[in-house]
Formats: C-alpha cells, structure tokens, sequence
C-alpha cells in the first residue's frame, strides 16, 4: 500500500504547477486552466486524506470542490464563446473600465 505522504508529496506537486501557471501567465484561459490544477491538486489530497481516514465530512468537501471546477469550466466556456464572437483585449476593457468612474 502507497503511504499517505506520497499522495501528499504529489498534491503539492501540482499544487505548485498550478500557482506557477496562475502567476505566470496573463491569459484568462490559461489562468482558469491553471485554477482547475489547483482544484485537481486539492481533489488529490481529499480523497487520498478520506481514504486514509475515512473521515465522514469529506464528500461534503469534495461536492464543494466539484461544483466550484464545474463553474469554472462553465466560464471558461462562455469566456471562449465571447473571444470568438466579438474578440477581448482585457488591458482595453480595464482601461475602459477606468475612464467611466
């Protein structure tokens, strides 16, 4: 059997990926795919810790994580949908954004 510290190990592996693909990058998409990483990697951990230990709360957690991704990836598809349509520049959108206050 895989020790729990493995799973714990790789978890905060792909945690850091996505935090590195947040913080690199200045694309929307790529942003929101690096968020999914992030909500991957704590998926990892709960269900390896629910494992371990079945602890009782931890599908509760996990319905939580699931329908947070799923919005996200709801966005991701209205955003994309929208870019094709019309095309965004979001520096202009800010700027815009800025000049109506």
């Amino acid at each position: 059997m895989i020790p729990l510290e493995y799973f714990v190990l790789m978890s905060i592996g792909i945690l850091s990926l996505g935090i590195s693909g947040i913080l690199a990058s200045r694309h929307f998409l790529i942003m929101m795919f690096s968020v999914e990483v992030v909500f991957t990697a704590g998926t990892l951990l709960a269900v390896s810790v629910f494992y371990f230990t079945q602890a009782p709360g931890t599908p509760v957690l996990l319905l939580a994580i699931w329908a947070a991704a799923s919005a996200e990836v709801l966005a991701i598809i209205v955003f994309y949908r929208y870019m094709t349509a019309r095309g965004v520049d979001l520096d202009l959108m800010k700027l815009s954004k800025l000049r109506n206050r």
